[in-house]
């Protein structure tokens, strides 16, 4: 399978949600993401997400490869999986931050798996992001800088999404505990509009709790994106990752 396969497999042209996935792992496909065989892991539990209706969209916040082993069993029940990784890998040799190979070759693996699901082309989405996108750790000069941060233009706007049936979100995350910055400003973009926010933690009792977002800091203002970016590395093929500099010897 080739990473325009791959990436067909997870993007259908004829998928009302395709727009929004991030292409920047799987352009940096090679066949040593495409070629392996990973041993399946455990089908995830969805068994709180069986009855949702097709009014319910998902953002899935799990570190890892977490987040697509629960995309394909969202994707058994009807959830169109939408990756939103926009972390480039490291080149062979360095050493990233934010170890991103493992989505990139679960991707990979997994393409020919989503196929055969079947979706209908207007699936309620599920949006997947990587929990570890910005660790607090300082990065080393010298290091390849993958830290990365989502932003409210990566997802669909409250107003599409309402036009399209959808009135809730579902936010998967770990823990039940407020959502990462970044993806607050998302979310409390859509709860001022009127969507319904719902939290489901993985590694806690499965039940899904109401959330209110609180307004995050800088919410709104027109400089926001530039704001939140300073400090991150931007990747001359799209997304984030670039090596640091390291000190002149003076």
């Amino acid at each position: 399978m080739t990473k325009q396969d791959a990436f067909d497999a997870w993007a259908p042209s004829s998928a009302i949600w395709s727009p929004w996935a991030k292409p920047v792992l799987f352009s940096q496909m090679d066949a040593s993401s495409t070629d392996v065989i990973m041993t399946p892991n455990a089908p995830a539990d969805v068994n709180w997400g069986v009855d949702s209706d097709r009014a319910t969209a998902m953002v899935v916040d799990l570190p890892g490869i977490q987040g697509v082993t629960l995309a394909l069993s969202l994707a058994e029940i009807g959830y169109r999986p939408v990756p939103l990784y926009n972390a480039c890998p490291e080149p062979v040799g360095d050493t990233a931050i934010v170890d991103v190979r493992p989505i990139m070759i679960a991707l990979a693996t997994s393409a020919s798996s989503l196929v055969g699901v079947n979706l209908p082309n207007d699936a309620p989405p599920a949006f997947l992001l990587d929990a570890n996108r910005n660790p607090a750790a300082a990065p080393v000069p010298g290091q390849f800088d993958n830290r990365s941060i989502s932003l409210p233009t990566d997802f669909p706007s409250a107003n599409l999404l309402l036009s399209r049936g959808i009135r809730r979100v579902i936010l998967v995350q770990p823990l039940r505990a407020e959502p990462q910055a970044d993806l607050s400003h998302t979310l409390r973009r859509w709860q001022d509009a009127g969507l319904t926010i719902v939290a489901l933690a993985t590694q806690e009792p499965a039940s899904l709790q109401p959330m209110t977002i609180p307004r995050p800091r800088a919410f709104r203002l027109l400089w926001y994106n530039l704001l939140a970016k300073l400090g991150l590395q931007s990747n001359p093929l799209g997304g984030f990752g670039g090596r640091l500099p390291m000190p002149s010897s003076g």
